[in-house]
């Protein structure tokens, strides 16, 4: 399956599952990735600049571990919830072993 198979899959199965204002970051190597409409929200929250990811073009941003935790106190203060998507694997495949967290219970 190609890379952007598989972000639309796992994208589009969490927003229907997690609802479509959940922010969600995929966990991938040293770094967390949002797409599509959530890359954009992070971007005006962060004030990181949005790529193209693939010949397809998917908008993205890209945010370090290290800036994660501030990433994610600034959505929850936006009134987000986030959720987090590990991956697994040395293929970067995402997995749906999801980290939830909600906008009320901040940790």
């Amino acid at each position: 399956m190609k890379k952007e198979e598989i972000i639309r899959r796992c994208y589009g199965s969490m927003k229907k599952r997690h609802g479509m204002d959940t922010v969600i970051l995929f966990h991938v190597g040293g770094s967390y990735e949002a797409y599509f409409e959530d890359a954009g929200t992070i971007s005006r929250t962060m004030e990181v600049p949005r790529f193209k990811l693939t010949a397809e073009e998917i908008p993205a941003v890209r945010i370090p571990d290290t800036v994660m935790e501030e990433c994610r106190n600034r959505l929850l203060d936006a009134g987000y919830t986030v959720c987090v998507s590990e991956v697994r694997g040395a293929s970067g495949r995402h997995i749906l072993k999801i980290n939830e967290t909600d906008t009320k219970t901040r940790g």
